[in-house]
């Protein structure tokens, strides 16, 4: 990919991010990603910080829980149509990718488009279909489903690696975000993360001698999971864990800070 041709990829994550930027609010978000306006330099290593805790929502059909547990994971019960459900969400776990490493504690930022400044490049830890993409059956796809852009499915075992991802710097320079999303939709046995993962901070900045950003406060990492990452306690004692799937899904939620390095 060059900085004058972007690949369908791109393309798409401009879209998507743009579009979340303006879903949040932000200045001038919508637009800002092919913005030729000047931005604030945010190229370099950045360590970050994250609050003591996760917040977790299950949603399950039309019902909703919440819990707090650590920036660990943790156990979480609850009762679901008179049913107990114990779920294990432990950020140690391969298939399990908790904020902190969506996210993670050192990430370096690049803006090779010298036209386009609000464009910022991130090397995250991201999931890789390691079977064949395959289209989703138009039947379980849609408005509504946890697959609602009837993304490609994976056939295969989904695996953690590194990917590059997109993030935009609104128009004013005030705030930033990245979609996180990896664009796989879930086989209903491994875990992929949904398009709707992702962070958002606001931006710190000097203006003398050079426009240049400092800090990111009042962060906030959402990661979401679909219904068959789950993770339920053995409920039929058959030695195995369940998962909810039908119309269930997963969110993590934390606060972060990061300075530059």
């Amino acid at each position: 990919m060059t900085m004058i041709s972007m690949s369908k990829k791109w393309l798409a994550q401009l879209s998507a991010v743009a579009a979340l930027a303006a879903g949040a609010g932000a200045d001038g978000g919508g637009c800002a990603a092919f913005s030729q306006s000047d931005a604030p330099d945010m190229e370099g290593a950045w360590a970050l910080s994250y609050g003591d805790d996760l917040a977790v929502e299950i949603k399950i059909g039309g019902a909703v829980y919440e819990a707090t547990i650590g920036v660990e994971g943790g156990v979480i019960e609850i009762e679901h149509d008179g049913q107990p459900f114990t779920f294990d969400l432990d950020c140690a776990k391969e298939e399990v990718i908790c904020p902190s490493e969506a996210w993670p504690a050192m990430v370096r930022m690049t803006q090779p488009n010298a036209k386009h400044l609000h464009q910022v490049h991130v090397t995250l830890p991201g999931q890789e279909c390691m079977g064949e993409l395959v289209t989703a059956d138009p039947a379980t796809c849609g408005e509504g489903t946890e697959n609602p852009k009837c993304d490609d499915i994976c056939d295969g075992e989904v695996l953690v690696g590194e990917r590059d991802v997109l993030g935009i710097i609104d128009e004013p320079g005030e705030s930033f975000d990245i979609l996180l999303g990896a664009g796989v939709a879930s086989n209903g046995v491994n875990c992929a993360l949904l398009g709707v993962s992702s962070a958002h901070a606001e931006i710190e900045s000097q203006q003398r001698p050079e426009w240049r950003a400092t800090a990111l406060s009042n962060g906030e990492v959402v990661v979401a999971y679909s219904g068959g990452c789950l993770w339920a306690g053995d409920v039929d004692m058959n030695g195995e864990p369940e998962a909810l799937v039908l119309g269930a899904t997963l969110t993590f939620r934390t606060s972060f800070e990061a300075t530059r390095s």
